[in-house]
């Protein structure tokens, strides 16, 4: 080939090339009258457009790989031919299906845009990467389905809605963002279904529907919504078929739709969020839970809702359960432990616990309701050897210091019947150690906790009356006045307003911990790992630190309640309160109080005090009743046995015989 004939080949590509590429300043509705070569593959427009020049693009330029439209004014129309069953189309919104199943590479889109409509881009399967908008508030059903080479979306923060199927099947998707500020209410049916390379995803805070097979079919692993507080529902079989191994739900859910984690093979570890009544059907059928799951508030488990998963071990049941759906817990062949807390015997399906073998497995139920589940269908066909309360490693019904007492004996080496170490084993994760002794401080510290107010020891405690003035602080100690030896306690502190509780402190040698039971209490654990008894009266067992302010009244107490104490045979004794008068006068009133004088005569309890008050007279059988006082000598006939009289924060041990 000669110079001219290159020189004139070299021209022609180039007027071929640029014949590709074509920019319109357009008015909308007239495209089709400026565009005349059909085979061009970049188009950019300015001006306006409508919906009749969005479907000439779709119906003639079939070759178009790159559009330009970030300057484009969308307006309204009417349109004289319906497009998919529609002739009226909004303003600022990409029409239903404009650029299906096109080669697109590449697309700008108007930075007025609202909305993007129906299928809008389905089948684009060249589209790599899209830049949406800020002003885009809604994407319609399927609007980018089948995008398969779309990498990332990040959604603007004014997106409100993303449609059924938006994004479904766009399996190069690695990437699904929101912004801090986002908007986001729903993520419909479908929308991010079978994108297979999603592995980690964040809907932000707004979002309040995540609908059904929403996520399913993607790479999640780890699935965490905790920080989606708003989100009330997560839908049918959303995350079926997915690699999830732990998922965490959100605070405010409430309906987690059937079979959202069916067969999720490697999801070991789940939080249901706390407001969850109901497991649905299928919910985790076949996943390989292996961690406790908290069910409290439950009220019914569907059907298949546990079935074949096989790797968990324990199951508690909370008192509000009352139903159990055919097979819920089918093929659950590693359960070690069941517990029931519901008085109630809980209705069931058929074949609840089918393949399961229940002569082996303890079931642990409220023992008031024993002979109830041993008559009762299906459940008669556990082992009830086992009708402990979770905690309770002494057995003696209660859940105490005492049983605190009892692991702290365990671990330093003392051995005791298989039953017994069976209870101590209190987290199921078949060891016995410091975890076991964290999980009874939680029972005995949760707000649901009632001690028992039973009195069955004459043993006392003694706190002394402290006088302080508003912005002082004090010391006060808790003496133990004691026949018997003990070697670890708890009780409740509770202060009148205007006292604050700086810290609690025990004797040196012992473990202790404080916990806020609410505005005016604490609870106070003291055990040790090292100390076999409690001093007693030689040294402090426990001291209170309290500050006052101006909001103290003159005459007020401090009273320790709930007061339980366990000897070296893990034997828990309740003791009658103790209380100390706190004073912010000048102390007169303090002489006063010591003047008070409680004595017997034959079976008449004698009360002498210097002023008109209430003593409080303590049983050991627990009965407890006030005693009205006046100035002087008060008399009341009791029947035998041993009491606590309380009068002016003072505790006096008498014997009526």
């Amino acid at each position: 080939m000669n110079m001219n004939k290159r020189i004139i080949f070299a021209l022609v590509s180039l007027l071929a090339l640029g014949a590709q590429a074509l920019e319109v300043a357009n008015t909308a509705g007239t495209l089709a009258d400026r565009v005349t070569n059909m085979d061009i593959t970049t188009l950019k427009v300015t001006g306006s457009m409508n919906a009749d020049d969005f479907y000439f693009i779709a119906n003639n330029l079939r070759r178009l790989t790159t559009v330009d439209l970030q300057n484009v004014k969308i307006e309204a129309c009417h349109s004289a031919q319906p497009q998919y069953w529609q002739q009226d189309f909004a303003a600022d919104e990409i029409p239903t299906c404009s650029f299906a199943d096109m080669p697109i590479t590449s697309v700008t889109l108007p930075t007025g845009l609202k909305a993007i409509g129906k299928a809008a881009f389905v089948g684009c399967s060249r589209l790599a990467s899209i830049t949406l908008p800020s002003m885009l508030d809604s994407i319609g059903d399927y609007a980018f389905a089948s995008c398969t080479s779309l990498k990332q979306v990040q959604l603007p923060a004014r997106v409100e809605v993303v449609g059924c199927g938006a994004f479904m099947r766009c399996t190069s998707m690695t990437s699904f963002k929101v912004s801090s500020s986002s908007r986001l209410r729903r993520l419909d049916a479908t929308a991010l279904m079978d994108c297979s390379a999603l592995t980690t995803i964040s809907l932000g805070s707004s979002v309040q529907s995540v609908g059904e097979r929403a996520l399913a079919g993607t790479g999640i692993q780890n699935l965490d919504l905790s920080a989606s507080n708003h989100l009330v529902s997560l839908g049918d079989w959303s995350m079926v078929m997915t690699p999830v191994t732990t998922a965490k739900m959100p605070s405010s859910l409430t309906h987690l739709g059937d079979g959202a984690f069916l067969y999720d093979g490697n999801l070991t570890q789940i939080s249901l969020g706390g407001k969850i009544n109901q497991l649905n059907d299928y919910l985790m059928a076949g996943t390989a839970l292996n961690s406790a799951v908290d069910f409290n508030g439950i009220t019914s488990i569907g059907d298949y809702a546990l079935y074949n998963v096989s790797q968990l071990s324990v199951v508690e049941l909370p008192e509000t359960m009352t139903w159990l759906g055919t097979r819920a817990m089918a093929g659950m062949t590693g359960l070690e432990a069941l517990t029931c807390m519901a008085a109630d015997v809980p209705a069931l399906g058929d074949k609840v616990w089918d393949g399961v073998n229940q002569s082996s497995i303890p079931l642990t139920v409220p023992r008031g309701s024993i002979d109830l589940y041993k008559s009762a269908a299906q459940w008669q066909k556990f082992l009830f050897e086992s009708t402990w309360v979770r905690g309770d490693v002494n057995g003696d019904g209660e859940v105490n210091i005492a049983d605190i007492n009892a692991l702290v004996n365990i671990i330093l080496g003392h051995v005791y019947d298989d039953l017994f170490m069976q209870r101590a084993d209190v987290n199921k994760d078949g060891e016995i150690n410091i975890s076991d002794i964290n999980m009874v401080l939680a029972i005995i510290t949760s707000s649901s906790f009632s001690p028992s107010q039973t009195v069955d020891t004459d043993d006392l405690l003694r706190l002394e009356d402290v006088h302080i003035q508003p912005g002082e602080q004090r010391t006060l100690t808790v003496q133990l006045d004691n026949s018997a030896s003990y070697s670890s306690m708890q009780c409740d502190i509770t202060l009148p307003q205007g006292l604050t509780l700086l810290n609690t402190a025990a004797a040196q040698g012992y473990v202790h911990e404080t916990y806020v039971m609410d505005a005016t209490t604490a609870r106070a654990v003291t055990y040790s790992l090292t100390r076999p008894h409690f001093e007693g009266e030689e040294t402090p067992v426990l001291t209170i630190t309290v500050r006052a302010d101006e909001t103290l009244a003159g005459e007020s107490d401090i009273v320790l309640s709930n007061i339980v104490i366990a000897d070296s045979e893990n034997t828990g004794w309740h003791l009658a309160d103790c209380a100390a008068r706190v004073s912010n006068s000048s102390g007169i009133e303090d002489l006063a109080a010591g003047a008070d004088r409680v004595w017997v005569e034959g079976r008449t309890l004698c009360v002498e005090t210097s002023r008109d008050g209430v003593a409080r007279v303590a049983h050991i059988n627990g009965i407890v009743r006030d005693m009205p006082v006046m100035a002087g000598v008060n008399r009341q006939v009791l029947e035998q046995g041993i009491y606590v009289v309380v009068i002016n924060g003072k505790s006096h041990k008498i014997a009526i015989k």
